[in-house]
């Protein structure tokens, strides 16, 4: 069974994955289901193949080390993006940037998104949409005290 923490930090890295693509030109990304295939497959590269520990050693200065590490995280992103489908990246430069500002909205994204009560916030757009919707088809609603 999956506890209602893992399924809150997947749901904000699916947001900050769909914040990543709206934040960078030429990345798209066509939908929630697409975002989450990625973030899943980006946290399996992370645990399995690609040593995540390694952006530790990058140094605080620009260096070679740095630039080939940054490099080939770009690299494998691109090559992931490609085979995902529903997920669009055209040119080096955003692949590049990609991950690296995924990585910085995650972080906030999961910071923050952790003191909402999504199920309260759902709620409350579920009841939002469904007044739009009425007033707009001319359906009449109860108004609380009679009216």
């Amino acid at each position: 069974m999956i506890s209602a923490e893992a399924l809150q930090y997947w749901f904000l890295q699916t947001v900050a994955m769909l914040l990543t693509a709206f934040v960078i030109p030429r990345f798209r990304i066509k939908g929630p289901l697409a975002a989450l295939m990625l973030v899943l497959v980006l946290g399996f590269v992370n645990s399995t193949i690609w040593d995540a520990a390694l952006f530790l050693h990058i140094p605080d200065s620009a260096t070679t080390h740095a630039a080939v590490v940054l490099l080939a995280n770009g690299i494998l992103f691109w090559i992931l993006v490609k085979l995902i489908p529903g997920i669009e990246v055209i040119g080096l430069l955003p692949a590049l940037a990609a991950p690296v500002v995924f990585s910085l909205v995650s972080v906030l994204t999961y910071q923050y998104g952790r003191e909402i009560d999504w199920l309260a916030l759902g709620e409350q757009a579920i009841q939002v949409i469904t007044r739009i919707r009425d007033q707009l088809s001319g359906v009449k609603t109860a108004q609380p005290g009679g009216g």
